[in-house]
């Protein structure tokens, strides 16, 4: 396992079952020198062999102003990383199959 693999899991490890914010995350490791292209490779490649995994997610507030100076607010989902569990494996295995034919059944009955 390359270096920037093992710091990823090592730092999930660190956070428990909870689990890291994955800006988090990458903020901290790129304070240790590796690229955040790097990391986010890294990551999205751990997630890939089933070596980190979701386990939650946070919901950010962003207040901003617009080009005509309102106050807009939008909210910013962002994924709570860990290291893989068998608990937490089945939320990867999504049917996305079955949904697509749900949403074609609300299409047969839209009025």
């Amino acid at each position: 396992m390359d270096g920037i693999s093992q710091a990823i899991l090592e730092h999930a490890d660190g956070a428990g079952t909870r689990g890291v914010a994955m800006g988090q995350l990458v903020d901290a490791l790129v304070g240790r020198g590796y690229s955040a292209e790097a990391i986010e490779q890294a990551i999205w490649a751990l997630l890939g062999a089933r070596r980190l995994t979701p386990s939650g997610f946070l919901c950010r507030h962003i207040r901003r102003r617009d080009a005509l100076g309102e106050v807009v607010q939008t909210r910013c989902y962002e994924l709570l990383l860990a290291p893989w569990s068998s608990e937490l494996d089945h939320q990867l295995d999504l049917d996305l199959a079955a949904e697509d034919e749900l949403d074609e059944d609300e299409d047969d009955h839209a009025p």
